[in-house]
């Protein structure tokens, strides 16, 4: 056996403790909900300083409060709901403050918008003052970014002095220490500290290990849970030591052999009395197609409404510049490999919608002069905001290709199809790093990878992500 007060981790990665002296601490998961009460305090005091400060000033009345209040509850759930969701009401993710301020800016900017637009577009809250909002919006967002970053630098002087008690818990392994230093080093960055590494005997005599937890049980020790890192081509062996610590009232966890950790992903599930997991999922859950639809009529509502003069303006160079219609619509692979009919704005002199479509070069003598144009600023898609209103598309997703390509495509690039797994998107992984344009076999496969590594590993997050960079993209790198 060897105990764990021998081995040591970086610190930069959470460390181990001593189990000697020991104080009794705060939990650590009751900092999350402690955080969260002290955020929705905070946003409704900013929001009741921005109403009362901009009424007074202007206004020289305070007004009704209610409206403000109302924002600001709003406001915390919404944003609650976002930073939970990205894990940013961890303790240890508390404790990093440029990480604190990238997270709570971002949601903060996507929840704040969301509302406030939603509320003019639907006339909610008349009281709801412009500058008092614009004012809230600051002062919120400053009180936050603030108070995370004081409440960071707490959170390390709380923590070395262990007034913020980690999560004790005791490995028991069939390897030695050294071979088990990525677990344990996991088990530290998520605020866990071992206590105790015990190694089992090569013998199948596990009796002793038994005893040993038992008395590591004790509410003396405050062991929170066992973890078991065995090897499954045992399983004589795991059953063994599962029926020994049975008698044991503490939490049993069993990570997963090398050998087939990578089939096990977060999505498990009982067929009959049968478990099994999930080495293929469907991309995306009812409620992570609610809130990518939510994420979807929001944004392209807003932003039909504010282009709508810059869409009618380039419809009427187009119609004064060449013959032809102002819309081009052709036929696109959508979600489930159904065909729907995309709208862009024409930028050709033809219109090619049949079995060989060819794609655009970037010394194409196709292209119309205002075609060129509007290509470049990708002006050319917005049309498509209709198509996502319609719910043919998402704002984010794999690019749509034309019929002609998928059935093309589909014959040389293995997977291919899994890419209409999801709704076709606007933008997408693939084109924020760097896939856009006429593209090569080798250029498409790669593209097709950005776009299946995009539906593995979605989240809402990532959405709101790649549409961040694909404003970068369009400034810095102009289409053809």
């Amino acid at each position: 056996m060897a105990d764990i007060t021998d081995y040591r981790l970086s610190r930069e990665v959470g460390g181990v403790a001593r189990v000697s002296g020991l104080r009794l601490g705060i939990p650590g998961y009751l900092v999350g909900p402690a955080v969260f009460f002290a955020d929705l305090c905070l946003l409704i005091l900013a929001s009741v300083a921005s109403a009362v400060g901009y009424h007074r000033i202007m206004l020289q009345e305070v007004g009704d409060l209610t409206t403000f209040i109302g924002l600001a509850c709003a406001v915390s759930f919404y944003l609650s709901i976002f930073l939970t969701y990205r894990g940013t009401y961890s303790v240890r993710r508390l404790m990093q403050p440029v990480l604190q301020c990238r997270e709570v800016t971002m949601a903060w900017i996507a929840v704040f918008l969301m509302l406030v637009t939603l509320a003019f577009l639907l006339k909610v809250g008349p009281n709801l003052s412009r500058g008092a909002t614009v004012a809230f919006f600051l002062i919120g967002w400053s009180a936050l970014v603030g108070w995370r970053a004081l409440l960071s630098a707490q959170l390390h002087q709380a923590r070395a002095r262990r007034v913020i008690a980690p999560r004790q818990v005791v490995v028991v392994s069939d390897r030695r220490i050294e071979e088990a230093r990525t677990y344990l080093q996991d088990l530290a960055f998520h605020d866990y500290d071992v206590a105790q590494f015990l190694v089992l005997p090569a013998s199948d005599d596990l009796d002793e290990i038994g005893r040993e937890m038992i008395e590591l049980a004790g509410p003396e020790h405050r062991i929170d849970s066992i973890f078991l890192l065995m090897d499954w081509g045992r399983p004589d062996r795991i059953d063994r030591l599962a029926d020994i610590l049975r008698a044991v009232p503490l939490s049993v966890r069993l990570f997963p052999d090398p050998k087939v950790s990578r089939f096990l992903g977060a999505h498990e599930l009982s067929v009959g009395g049968v478990w099994a997991t999930e080495i293929q999922r469907v991309p995306l859950g009812l409620e992570e197609r609610l809130a990518k639809r939510t994420l979807d009529i929001a944004v392209s509502a807003v932003l039909l409404i504010f282009t709508s003069l810059l869409m009618l303006t380039s419809a009427l160079l187009i119609k004064l510049s060449s013959k032809g219609p102002v819309f081009f619509t052709q036929a696109r692979t959508g979600f489930s490999g159904v065909p729907f009919r995309i709208f862009k704005f024409r930028t050709l002199t033809t219109m090619d919608d049949g079995p060989v479509v060819k794609q655009v070069s970037r010394n194409d003598n196709r292209l119309t002069g205002v075609g060129r144009w509007l290509r470049r600023t990708s002006i050319d898609e917005l049309p498509q905001l209709i198509n996502i209103l319609r719910g043919e598309m998402s704002l984010v997703g794999p690019r749509p290709h034309a019929a002609a390509h998928t059935d093309y495509y589909g014959q040389l690039i293995a997977n291919y199809a899994y890419r209409h797994h999801v709704k076709p998107g606007l933008t997408g992984w693939a084109q924020v790093n760097g896939f856009r344009g006429e593209t090569t076999l080798s250029q498409m496969k790669a593209r097709v990878d950005h776009d299946l590594w995009y539906i593995d590993n979605w989240n809402l997050w990532l959405d709101v992500k790649i549409l961040l960079k694909t404003c970068i993209v369009l400034l810095r790198s102009p289409a053809y």
